[in-house]
């Protein structure tokens, strides 16, 4: 993977999500293929991908899956599934930062981060957006983590609170959101790239969600060996690739190069 390029003298941060997808047609038996990937928040490019038998071996599968990457000028963005203190660790020390979610699977360090004082901090970022049907307002706060925080590495705990209004039928949902990030008080300048870098770990969700409705992946019952991550491995090409030329309807894509495979051939630098 290619790290940033410099700006002045300071190297701007690259988000990159880390996931894994089960691959629900190619059940044997007990098991499953499900493939953790490494995706470029800003381009939905997938820079790194394994191939593991269940999402519980999800977990052991994180460092082998970054190992290979230049983690420099990196944040690497999980869910609660891998705010692990190794996958902490492992990132600092290959010379990334993380941003991680904070969840009941880490009880005394979701204890702790609700037991900061939220409410006497400061409101970071505040954004109102309208669009499927509902309103939803964010809010985010954050505190500098306090010494003996039971996490490697942590500088700064976050805070998001989401209220999401059904704009049919008025109900209200409020939902708050805990992370811990290795980024220190001013590596982000502004809070509300330290937003963007949170929901831009939803670039994974969205690739996920491209791969199963566009290209009906859990439909493929394909099993055998590596087959089923060759298949996701192309698709991720194809989206990939559409995403770089300026696609932003992965669906239109697939029905224009459909309907004009010579243009997908020389997409590829390919003639017939």
């Amino acid at each position: 993977m290619t790290r940033p390029a410099p700006t002045g003298t300071r190297t701007p941060l690259l988000g990159l999500a880390v996931d894994g997808k089960t691959l629900r047609g190619s059940r044997t038996g007990e098991d499953v293929t499900h493939l953790p990937a490494a995706v470029r928040h800003d381009s939905q490019i997938v820079v790194a991908q394994a191939q593991v038998t269940a999402k519980s071996n999800e977990i052991p599968a994180f460092a082998p899956l970054l190992a290979t990457l230049d983690l420099s000028g990196v944040v690497v963005t999980a869910d609660a599934l891998h705010t692990q203190h190794e996958h902490a660790r492992h990132i600092v020390t290959a010379g990334g930062h993380y941003l991680l979610i904070v969840k009941g699977n880490q009880p005394t360090l979701h204890r702790r981060f609700k037991a900061l004082p939220w409410r006497e901090a400061i409101l970071n970022d505040r954004t109102d957006e309208t669009g499927h049907g509902r309103r939803e307002i964010r809010r985010l706060k954050i505190c500098t983590a306090r010494r003996g925080l039971p996490f490697p590495h942590a500088a700064q705990a976050i805070q998001v609170k989401r209220r999401r209004t059904d704009r049919k039928t008025g109900k209200i949902t409020i939902v708050t959101i805990y992370a811990v990030t290795s980024l220190p008080p001013g590596r982000v300048p502004h809070a509300p790239q330290l937003a963007t870098l949170i929901r831009g770990h939803w670039s994974v969700e969205i690739l996920h969600y491209i791969r199963d409705v566009t290209y009906r992946e859990d439909a493929c019952k394909v099993r055998t060996g590596a087959a089923p991550r060759i298949l996701a491995s192309l698709r991720n090409l194809a989206i990939g690739l559409a995403r770089l030329i300026g696609w932003t309807n992965i669906a239109a894509a697939t029905d224009h190069y459909r309907s004009h495979p010579d243009d997908g051939l020389q997409l590829l630098g390919l003639t017939t």
